[in-house]
């Protein structure tokens, strides 16, 4: 899932975007203009939207989002009159917070509101035809499921999550083997070489004595 965070506290923004970008894609802008400019050319499955912002305010720019996107909004605020929240709903948005607020309750409105529009399901788009359900672990092509043993499509998932940096042996090791099993590097090789067979030989690279990439 592709977030665009749009808050102009360049701390608070880092700050947020390190807390979200184990989960999902953040794309980090600093004004209202640029956030319906973005908005406008990208794929975006949800907005967090500061409302003080340079050139375009965050109601103003919900406003001109709504011409052409129905993509959730979520107001980061530190107004908090009733006219403010109501100006918010009305200009667009989905849910409303006000500053100061926990990163934990941010994340899970992020999980409520993307549940509600877009189900348990989020499908990640690959190449060749191939798509990958994050939540249910399932790979498709062509619209087919393709089936994957349970520790093959959790290492497909890292795989995904780290799209286009390295993957590490020690990463997988930790989160494929709980405390009750061996780790086991020859497995590893193993499954990585079974997605080769399914995904293409060239769309898993190996990054000598570190891990592996996907590509593609």
């Amino acid at each position: 899932m592709r977030i665009l965070l749009v808050e102009d506290d360049k701390d608070l923004n880092d700050t947020i975007k390190e807390f979200l970008e184990d989960e999902y894609e953040i794309i980090s802008v600093f004004d209202g203009e640029e956030a319906v400019n973005r908005a406008y050319e990208e794929s975006i499955d949800l907005i967090i939207l500061d409302v003080k912002l340079p050139k375009l305010n965050g109601f103003e720019a919900a406003k001109e989002i709504r011409k052409f996107k129905k993509t959730p909004i979520i107001f980061l605020t530190s107004l908090d009159g009733e006219k403010d929240v109501e100006e918010g709903f009305l200009s667009g948005a989905d849910d409303y917070i006000k500053k100061p607020f926990s990163l934990k309750e941010l994340k899970l409105r992020i999980e409520a509101i993307l549940r509600r529009i877009y189900g348990d399901s989020k499908v990640v788009k690959l190449f060749d035809g191939f798509e990958f359900d994050i939540n249910k672990e399932i790979l498709y092509k062509n619209g087919k499921e393709v089936h994957l043993k349970p520790k093959i499509a959790k290492l497909l998932k890292l795989l995904i999550k780290k799209q286009g940096d390295v993957l590490t042996k020690d990463e997988i090791l930790n989160e494929l083997y709980d405390f009750s099993e061996e780790p086991n590097e020859t497995s590893i090789r193993t499954f990585i070489n079974t997605l080769r067979n399914i995904l293409g030989k060239d769309k898993i690279e190996t990054i000598k004595s570190v891990g592996y990439r996907l590509v593609g």
